[in-house]
C-alpha cells in the first residue's frame, strides 16, 4: 500500500514527468513496464501479458511486481510504468493530486477476513473487549476495519485492543504461533496463517468476512479494492493497447478461474509466491473484472468510507468524472 506521505509526495512531480500524452496518435508501445501490485487479482493482468493478448500493441512488455511506495512512485513519475495493478484508491489519490491517472476496472471485490482462534467469535461486535492485530495502520484495510465496527457501534480505539504488526503476513504469522489470537488479515496471509497454524496443531478460522459486512451496511456484499489503472498519456498515444485491454481482461480472468492450479503455477513463476498457498487463496480473493465506469457507484461509496476517516488518503475529495473509464 502506498503511505499517504509517499502519495503526497507523488503528485506534482509526476504531473510534470508524465505530461507527454500525443492525442491521436497510435502506435505500438515500446518499452513498457507493467507494475503489479503483490496480490493475487494482479494474475489476471500478468495472464494477459503472457498469453500473447498485448504483444502486437506493446512488443516487448514487461512485468514486475511492486513492493512499496516508493518502487510504484519511481515507475510512474519515470513514465516506465503507466499501466499498474493497485489498490482502488492509490488512483484516485494520484488523480486528485494532479497526476492524470484512470481507473479501467476493477479485479478484486474484496479480500478481507477476521481469522482467529477463538471460538467465541462469529461477528464483528464479538471483539467488543478483546486482542485484535491489524495492519497497514490508517491505510485500506485498517480504514475498512474501522468504517465496519463503528457502523456497529464500536469505538476500535476503546472498545477492543487494537495494535498493529507492519504487514498482513507478520500479523498471519503472529496468529499461526499462538502471539496474536485474533487478526484482520487479507488474502493469502488469512490462507497461510490458517495452513501455518494447522501444521503446529493449532486451530484458526475466518470468523468473519468484511465483504459480508460491508453488504449489510452497504447494499451489495463486495468491497471494489483492486484494479487496473493507467496514465491517460497511455490512453492518449495507444488506444490499440486499450482496446487489447479491453477485450483481453475478461477473458484472462475467465482462465484463470477455470484453471486455478495452472494460474498458480504462473502466479509461482512471474509473482513470487508459493503455487499451492495461491491456489487455496483464490477462492477467497473475489476475482472480477468489472468496468470501473460501471462500479462508479460503489467506488463512490468505497471513497466516501475513506474519506470520513481520511480525507488524506484520496487527495480530500471524490476523484471526477473522467477518472472511471468503461472496459
Amino acid at each position: 500500500m502506498l503511505t499517504r506521505r509517499s502519495l503526497l509526495a507523488c503528485g506534482a512531480a509526476g504531473a510534470a514527468a508524465l505530461a507527454l500524452g500525443r492525442p491521436g496518435l497510435s502506435r505500438p508501445v515500446e518499452g513498457l513496464e507493467i507494475l503489479g501490485a503483490p496480490n493475487a487479482s494482479t494474475i489476471v493482468l500478468v495472464r494477459l501479458l503472457e498469453s500473447g493478448g498485448l504483444a502486437a500493441a506493446a512488443p516487448g512488455a514487461s512485468f514486475r511486481l511492486w513492493r512499496d511506495a516508493d518502487e510504484l512512485r519511481a515507475g510512474l513519475v519515470s513514465g516506465r510504468s503507466r499501466l499498474i495493478t493497485t489498490p482502488t484508491h492509490v488512483p484516485a489519490n494520484l488523480a486528485n493530486r494532479g497526476l492524470p491517472m484512470r481507473l479501467l476496472c476493477v479485479l478484486s471485490m474484496g479480500h478481507l477476513s477476521i481469522v482467529t482462534a477463538e471460538e467465541g467469535i462469529g461477528a464483528l461486535a464479538d471483539l467488543r473487549g478483546r486482542p485484535v492485530v491489524g495492519f497497514f495502520r490508517n491505510d485500506m484495510p485498517d480504514l475498512v476495519f474501522r468504517t465496519l465496527v463503528r457502523r456497529d457501534g464500536l469505538d476500535p480505539d476503546r472498545d477492543m485492543t487494537l495494535t498493529y504488526a507492519q504487514t498482513a503476513m507478520e500479523a498471519a504469522q503472529m496468529l499461526a504461533a499462538g502471539r496474536a489470537a485474533t487478526a484482520i488479515l487479507s488474502e493469502p496471509s488469512a490462507t497461510a496463517a490458517i495452513a501455518m497454524a494447522q501444521q503446529q496443531g493449532r486451530t484458526l478460522r475466518r470468523a468473519v468476512s468484511l465483504q459480508a459486512e460491508w453488504g449489510r451496511h452497504f447494499g451489495r456484499p463486495r468491497i471494489p479494492m483492486a484494479g487496473v489503472a493507467l496514465h491517460q498519456s497511455l490512453i492518449d498515444e495507444a488506444p490499440a493497447l486499450v482496446a487489447a485491454l479491453r477485450a483481453g481482461l475478461v477473458p484472462a480472468k475467465d482462465w484463470v478461474l477455470a484453471n486455478r492450479g495452472e494460474a498458480a503455477a504462473l502466479a509461482e513463476r512471474t509473482m513470487a509466491t508459493k503455487a499451492p498457498l495461491f491456489e487455496r487463496s483464490l477462492a477467497h480473493f473475489n476475482v472480477d473484472t468489472v468496468s470501473a465506469r460501471t462500479l462508479k457507484d460503489e467506488l463512490e461509496t468505497f471513497y466516501g468510507a475513506i474519506l470520513a476517516l481520511s480525507p488524506e488518503a484520496l487527495g480530500g475529495r471524490l476523484p471526477d468524472d473522467a477518472f472511471y473509464l468503461d472496459l
